[in-house]
């Protein structure tokens, strides 16, 4: 049973700014786990100006990239490679000539990819407060998902084209939110597929409460630490993602995700118990 709708219906609207300072960013949001949505924060980023499927097209360099495609978190999934712009002329292809495509490019580096792009984005308000920032980029055609998980790093999420809808529940309710046993790096699932709901398992997810909203071009939102959070593509869409850790958190939880994240890579740690972190 599908019941993004009736979440959305029972959900409230997370909160909106216009500006944001760094102080005023740490002492109102970042250190009280608050999600905000900066409204049109992105819009004077050069990304917002150059970033589209022709500008990638036109980058100097190739590379090989890896795929996902469905809902990777709830289903039974696995990356498959390809070339980046191989892939963003198919993702083009079918924009220009309406075909179904469900492949999308999921936390690409892409500043290890195309250093050159580094200067045409602007987290210096979220970068005051952190000292290791992973900075991915998404990728994507309409209607790609990313079920319930929650990230154990602060994640601040920037819409450059497309528009993305984002349902977040707070950690007061992770036993409700049913987290999964399995291995996935850096994050928690949830058992629970809002677009195929089981009832009898999770009886009590729907008490839970959700926050949403839906992003457009230039909006900036901050989704807490541990925060759980759905997100689907309303339209072919272009995201950047930082997940950034404060020095304490680089020495202490950045350190011993390396190291799980290792022991799985090697088979002592989850080793056929995960949510394909594994390119296969």
């Amino acid at each position: 049973m599908n019941i993004v709708s009736k979440i959305l219906d029972q959900s409230q609207p997370i909160e909106e700014i216009l500006s944001i300072d760094a102080i005023s960013f740490k002492r109102k949001y970042f250190n009280k786990k608050r999600p905000v949505i900066i409204k049109g924060l992105a819009k004077e980023w050069e990304a917002a100006k150059r970033w589209n499927l022709d500008f990638f097209l036109n980058l100097k360099e190739d590379k090989d990239i890896y795929l996902l495609s469905d809902n990777f978190i709830q289903n039974d999934n696995r990356y498959k490679k390809a070339s980046f712009k191989n892939y963003i002329k198919q993702l083009k292809d079918s924009e220009d000539n309406n075909k179904a495509f469900k492949d999308y490019l999921t936390t690409l580096d892409i500043f290890e990819y195309y250093p050159e792009l580094k200067n045409d984005i602007d987290f210096s308000f979220f970068e005051a407060h952190t000292k290791v920032n992973d900075i991915t980029a998404w990728i994507g055609p309409a209607n790609t998902i990313s079920g319930f998980h929650a990230d154990t790093a602060n994640n601040v999420y920037a819409q450059i084209k497309g528009r993305k809808m984002f349902i977040l529940c707070s950690t007061k309710f992770n036993k409700t939110m049913y987290p999964s046993s399995k291995h996935i790096y850096g994050a928690v699932a949830s058992k629970v597929n809002i677009n195929n709901l089981d009832k009898e398992k999770f009886p009590e997810f729907m008490n839970n409460t959700f926050v949403s909203v839906i992003l457009e071009p230039g909006d900036v939102l901050f989704v807490p630490q541990n925060w759980w959070h759905y997100v689907q593509s309303l339209d072919p869409s272009i995201s950047i993602s930082n997940f950034g850790y404060t020095k304490f958190e680089v020495y202490s939880l950045k350190l011993k995700e390396r190291i799980i994240q290792s022991l799985h890579k090697r088979g002592y740690y989850k080793a056929k118990n995960c949510f394909c972190c594994e390119k296969h």
